[in-house]
């Protein structure tokens, strides 16, 4: 749906403006300090064990050869987090025999904690607590956060759920959502995990969130010390490092946010959104996103040029005749927009009723809106 589009658009930009205006104190790691795959899995300093598998389970600093680990980050505030907690009470009872623990640890006082347990879970089929739900495995609170600098920042994991799978040789064998654990933990226990295998596939993703906390870091500083020229040049060269497409595609919208943030002018926002119509055109969602921020920046006045939207207009229509059903019909509004800006008045008004003709009943609502404003200056009737 456009809806969902236009709203992608304006969480890019408040997240960045979020991130870079409000890193105060980071530190860059090596790559050889980084904790991944294959790493020697931290000892556990955990201050409040507060579950433990009903005595089943002991507390843990050493890892125990032969023995399997899940360590998992979680919140009572993290509603993904406690979402998880059905499924990693069901990997707990499927792998208890099997030598696995699981040790979830938060890093909130032990009294919210303890509060958050004796709620009542929602939804289920028979009354029970947090505390009844969680009470199989090993869930936990480390107030002074040094189990997350241990694990979190020293893997550079931004966000939670996350897990660290530890294998039978306490190294770490997988970093990932708890919902996406399964197989790992399965062929770790069994002992047909390709460690090797997966340290090369994550690898590229770890990098990927080490960069992008670089870029808050080393960008962020520069905004807060308002050197706009000077961060958007840092910009560019974390967009020089970058050789996936794709990721190099979203430094480049950041870098565009930077533009919206500093009110560079019109010839340095068209050369950053001719890069990114190039790095877009082969994904006709991007394609359509970038299109509308060219169109949105447009109307609010940050981009005074008729070139970029006839580009941006190009873009959109090539995607538009890749696609079908809901995504053509947002993709379509897109055009109707870009070619309104630029006068095509009958032109914007077919493409609109081609949207509405595609979309289900629900983006319909979304699309009307921008029909009837078309109508009205083309002296259509209702």
């Amino acid at each position: 749906m456009k809806v969902y589009f236009r709203r992608l658009a304006a969480l890019s930009i408040a997240a960045l403006v979020g991130s870079f205006g409000s890193v105060s104190v980071a530190t860059s790691q090596a790559a050889d300090d980084l904790l991944t795959i294959g790493s020697d899995a931290p000892m556990l300093d955990i201050e409040h064990w507060v579950q433990d598998g009903e005595g089943k389970f002991g507390k843990v600093t050493k890892f125990k050869k032969d023995n399997v680990y899940v360590v998992e980050f979680w919140a009572t505030w993290c509603g993904p987090c406690v979402a998880s907690m059905p499924h990693i009470v069901e990997m707990q009872s499927k792998y208890a025999d099997k030598g696995v623990q699981i040790i979830s640890i938060s890093d909130e006082p032990l009294d919210t904690v303890q509060e958050f347990l004796d709620r009542d879970v929602p939804r289920s089929k028979e009354p029970k607590t947090f505390r009844d739900l969680t009470k199989s495995y090993s869930l936990t609170t480390d107030p002074d956060g040094s189990s997350n600098e241990s694990y979190m920042q020293a893997a550079k994991q931004n966000g939670i759920p996350c897990a660290f799978l530890v294998g039978k040789d306490s190294k770490i064998e997988w970093i990932g959502h708890p919902m996406e654990l399964d197989a790992a933990l399965d062929a770790v226990v069994e002992g047909t995990w390709d460690r090797a295998k997966f340290a090369e596939e994550f690898k590229e993703s770890q990098e990927m969130q080490s960069m992008m906390q670089d870029v808050q870091i080393q960008v962020g500083g520069l905004l807060r010390k308002k050197k706009m020229p000077e961060a958007l040049a840092k910009m560019d060269e974390f967009i020089e490092k970058v050789k996936k497409p794709e990721i190099k595609l979203q430094f480049s919208m950041m870098k565009l946010n930077l533009h919206q943030i500093a009110g560079s002018d019109d010839k340095e926002v068209a050369s950053t959104f001719e890069s990114i119509f190039k790095l877009a055109e082969a994904n006709p969602m991007m394609s359509n996103q970038v299109a509308w921020m060219a169109w949105e920046m447009s109307d609010n006045g940050q981009l005074n040029s008729k070139e970029t939207l006839k580009a941006a207009l190009v873009l959109a229509r090539a995607a538009a005749e890749k696609q079908e059903g809901n995504s053509k019909a947002a993709t379509l509004d897109t055009v109707s927009h870009l070619e309104y800006s630029l006068g095509n008045l009958d032109a914007a008004m077919k493409l609109q009723q081609e949207a509405m003709d595609l979309a289900d009943d629900d983006q319909k609502e979304s699309l009307k809106e921008f029909l009837q404003k078309l109508k009205d200056e083309s002296g259509v009737k209702k």
